[in-house]
């Protein structure tokens, strides 16, 4: 069985939830990474995504000097623990319909696991099954 850390992403991209989203879409931009963990001081409490300020230009709030982070982002609701499975993991993204999990070893966040973690496990997956 696959597990989590196996394939998530041990690189932690964050913002300040004080910011403004310019400064987060710089950042992602500036990093090639389409996610940023949200901070409260030295907590996690958020996530921000290309999606959250591409938003802003759907809805006509295209101002993104006058946003800040936090009206932007998404409260962590659900975190992975980095020795639970693959599957389980799959099984969030599905059930929450979310792209990006936080994951947790002892309770503190040590990476990412994304929807591209996820193809990456069942292409290879695919790869060592013989038809």
């Amino acid at each position: 069985m696959s597990r989590v850390c196996e394939y998530m992403s041990d690189q932690i991209f964050s913002i300040s939830q004080d910011k403004y989203a310019y400064e987060a879409i710089d950042k992602m931009y500036e990093n090639k990474v389409s996610t940023l963990l949200v901070r409260d001081g030295g907590k996690y409490v958020g996530i921000i995504t290309k999606t959250d300020w591409m938003f802003l230009f759907l809805k006509g709030e295209s101002d993104t000097n006058e946003i800040k982070v936090s009206s932007l982002m998404t409260e962590i609701e659900n975190t992975i623990d980095a020795s639970q499975s693959v599957t389980e993991a799959g099984d969030i993204v599905e059930q929450k319909r979310v792209r990006h999990i936080p994951v947790t070893s002892e309770g503190k966040v040590v990476g990412m696991f994304s929807v591209k973690d996820l193809e990456k496990y069942y292409l290879e997956l695919h790869r060592l099954t013989k038809f």
